[in-house]
């Protein structure tokens, strides 16, 4: 059945880990002067056709990692910062408070982001959105790394209940493989685009990317 009505997805910007492996808070570091790494992929979500972003942080960022576009669509309220008071206990309570704040703008779904993998890009992003508004039946849609489903994903109101319940670091990830749920995993041919910055190795392999790529 094909929904006739466009439906309301809402961007979860996870932007609240603690960063622990790389000894400082990574969004701020830079990839190339002027672009710090937490701003990239919130700038490729506010492009998109996403109705708003909710971005999630830990008490206490200095936000100094916000890029300036961003702060513009916060002033017409289509971007908004959310506080997780636990974020130190894991991702699971960063996206609840995701979840809770999508719930208050209505949405029919949310896009959950990671503000650690920069190459995730605008054509991603709308191919997940495009196979969640074309079939009315899908709890989720997720981006596929050879039939793996990773981030970013799309999680229908249906699973909001059991993500919200989620304990710890653990993904909505673990809830694909339960009967309950029936989703579509979006292949991603380019598997940088699933890179994630977690180490000062990965960080440095990151910058020359990123370099090459946009500079």
């Amino acid at each position: 059945m094909v929904s006739t009505r466009k439906k309301k997805i809402v961007g979860v910007y996870l932007a609240a880990g603690s960063s622990r492996r790389m000894g400082t808070a990574k969004q701020s570091l830079e990839l190339t002067e002027g672009v710090r790494l937490g701003g990239v992929a919130l700038l490729q979500a506010l492009h998109s056709e996403l109705h708003s972003v909710v971005v999630v942080v830990r008490v206490g960022d200095s936000l100094d990692w916000l890029p300036e576009k961003a702060r513009m669509h916060m002033l017409i309220g289509r971007c908004c910062i959310e506080k997780c008071e636990d974020a130190q206990s894991g991702m699971a309570h960063s996206l609840r408070t995701g979840i809770q704040a999508a719930e208050e703008l209505g949405a029919d779904g949310i896009l959950v982001l990671l503000a650690d993998q920069p190459f995730v890009d605008g054509q991603m992003l709308f191919r997940l959105m495009n196979a969640f508004n074309k079939e009315a039946g899908y709890d989720y849609i997720a981006s596929g790394d050879k039939g793996m489903p990773k981030p970013p994903v799309i999680l229908g109101r249906g699973m909001w209940p059991a993500a919200a319940a989620l304990e710890g670091d653990a993904g909505a990830r673990s809830l694909f493989h339960l009967p309950a749920y029936r989703g579509q995993i979006v292949e991603e041919e380019n598997p940088l685009k699933f890179m994630d910055v977690d180490t000062l190795d990965g960080y440095e392999q990151a910058k020359k990317i990123f370099t090459h790529q946009y500079m």
